[in-house]
């Protein structure tokens, strides 16, 4: 696998944000607790952000050889799950949401907990 460290970067954070299940560069940006312009800045350096994609690593499964180049698979041998949505599993959702909403928890304990109820 051959990664060119010198450009790319956007479209790593793109799959970064991806990784996550975020929507927006924002999301991503609180999750890091970094500010928005610092990663905008970033995504306009377009450098490899080899920091972002070892903590997404870490943090979601996501392979190196997707985050890096976008080929290969997202998770490393692991088959889509069926998700079934039964009105507790819809109800604790929504609580963890209120959570968030409230700061009661991060944006990564959020999406930690939700990825256990799935």
């Amino acid at each position: 696998m051959k990664i060119d460290f010198e450009k790319g970067g956007a479209a790593v954070i793109d799959r970064v944000i991806k990784a996550y299940g975020f929507k927006t560069k924002l999301e991503l940006s609180n999750h890091l607790g970094t500010s928005a312009s610092n990663l905008s800045l970033r995504y306009k350096r377009d450098f490899f952000p080899s920091d972002l994609v070892i903590r997404c690593m870490a943090e979601t499964g996501a392979t190196l050889e997707w985050l890096a180049n976008g080929q290969g698979e997202f998770l490393p041998n692991e088959k889509p799950k069926e998700v079934v949505l039964t009105d507790e599993t819809l109800e604790k959702l929504e609580r963890l949401a209120n959570l968030k909403e409230k700061g009661a928890i991060t944006d990564q304990e959020f999406n930690e907990l939700k990825a256990k109820l799935f």
